[in-house]
C-alpha cells in the first residue's frame, strides 16, 4: 500500500522570497487561466481548453527545484506546469491565439502541443499517456550521458489507465532511471471517477509498489508539502537511486473542458474543494497568519500579475498568423 506522505511544515523556516515566489507562480497560473477563458468567450481562441484551476499548488510546488536541463512532460491541464517551469506567458497565449509569437510560431499548439526545449518542456506527446514511453528515453539519456538531470512525468488519473504506464514503470525500476512520476489525481477522467475505472487496492500509487518503486500519496493542494515530497524524489533521482511515484490528490474547479456542464459532480463536494481546499486561498491565509506577507502586499502582487498578463496578451495578439508557405514546416518527406 502506498505511504501517505506527511511532514511537519514550519512555514517560518522558509525564506520569504521563496514563499512569495511560490505564491506568485500559483496566482500567475490562475490569472493566466481566467484570462484565457475570457479570450475564448470573446471568440478569439477556438478549440478545446482544459482548465487547471484548483491544482496550482501541485505544479508550483513540484517544479521550483528543477533546472532548465531537467525535462518535464506535462499533462492534459499542462499550462500549470509550463508556467511553473518558466515558459513566458506571452508565448503560451501566442499558442492559443495561433500567432507566430507562440512556442510553435503559429503551427498549431493549444494546450497539448506546445513545447519549449530551452526550459526543458518537451511537450505532452500525441496521445494521452504516450509520454510514459518517451520519459523512459529521456531518463535513459541522462543515465547514458552521465548527467544528474531528472525527467518528471505528469499525468492525470485518467491517463493512468493507459497500459504504457506499466511498461514505463517496469523499465524505470529495472534500470533505476532518474524519473519522477507525478499522478495529478483530480478524481475524474472526463465524467468517470477514478475508483470506477481503476483496479486498485486503494490508491493509484499502489501500482508502483508492485514494481519496487517508492510510492506516496500526498495532498496536492498543499504547495509546501508538494514541494517537500518532490524535492526528496528529485534528489533521490539525482543520486542515481531510481524513480519515485507520487500521487497528488487535488480537484478541478471546472468541467473537463470549457463548455462541460460538470453536472456529474456533487455540488456539495465541489463547494467543499473550492471553499475549504483551494490551494491559493489557503496559502495566502497561512502566509498572513505567519506574518510573512500583508494583505496590501498580496493586493500589489495580484495587480502586478494582472498587468503582466494583459501585456503578454497584447504582445501575443500583435504578432501575425503564419503564412501558407509554412504549412509543411517540420515534416519529413
Amino acid at each position: 500500500m502506498a505511504d501517505i506522505y506527511k511532514k511537519e511544515i514550519n512555514i517560518q523556516s522558509y525564506d520569504k522570497d521563496f514563499l512569495v515566489n511560490l505564491l506568485r507562480t500559483m496566482v500567475s497560473i490562475r490569472r493566466f487561466d481566467e484570462n484565457l477563458i475570457r479570450l475564448m468567450q470573446e471568440g478569439k481562441v477556438s478549440g478545446f481548453y482544459h482548465s487547471g484551476i484548483g491544482s496550482e499548488g501541485l505544479s508550483a510546488g513540484s517544479i521550483n527545484m528543477l533546472r532548465d536541463s531537467d525535462v518535464i512532460f506535462y499533462n492534459h491541464r499542462g499550462c500549470n506546469q509550463k508556467i511553473a517551469k518558466g515558459v513566458p506567458l506571452s508565448k503560451l497565449y501566442g499558442d492559443f491565439l495561433g500567432t507566430t509569437h507562440g512556442t510553435t510560431r503559429g503551427l498549431g499548439a493549444g494546450i497539448v502541443h506546445s513545447a519549449d526545449p530551452s526550459r526543458g518542456v518537451l511537450g505532452q506527446c500525441g496521445t494521452i499517456g504516450s509520454q510514459f514511453n518517451i520519459v523512459v528515453g529521456t531518463g535513459y539519456a541522462s543515465k547514458v550521458k552521465g548527467t544528474d538531470d531528472v525527467s518528471v512525468c505528469y499525468f492525470g488519473d485518467g491517463a493512468a489507465s493507459r497500459e504504457p504506464l506499466h511498461g514505463s514503470l517496469n523499465w524505470a525500476s529495472i534500470y533505476k532511471l532518474p524519473i519522477v512520476y507525478i499522478c495529478e489525481n483530480n478524481q475524474y477522467a472526463i465524467s468517470s471517477h477514478y475508483k470506477e475505472t481503476h483496479g486498485i487496492r486503494e490508491h493509484i500509487a499502489d501500482w508502483a509498489y508492485g514494481y519496487g518503486i517508492p510510492n506516496y500519496v500526498v495532498d496536492g493542494n498543499d504547495v509546501l508539502l508538494m514541494n517537500e515530497i518532490t524535492k526528496e524524489a528529485v534528489e533521490r533521482a539525482r543520486r542515481g537511486e531510481g524513480p519515485t511515484f507520487i500521487e497528488a490528490e487535488t480537484f478541478r474547479h471546472r468541467g473537463h473542458y470549457e463548455g462541460d456542464p460538470y453536472d456529474y459532480v456533487n455540488a456539495e463536494e465541489l463547494k467543499y474543494w473550492k471553499e475549504q481546499r483551494d490551494p491559493i486561498k489557503n496559502f495566502k491565509r497561512d502566509l498572513q497568519q505567519a506574518g510573512i506577507i500583508t494583505e496590501a502586499e498580496i493586493d500589489n502582487l495580484e495587480k502586478e500579475i494582472q498587468d503582466e498578463i494583459l501585456a503578454a496578451i497584447e504582445l501575443a495578439e500583435s504578432a501575425p498568423v503564419p503564412g501558407r508557405e509554412r504549412i509543411f514546416e517540420g515534416l519529413f518527406s
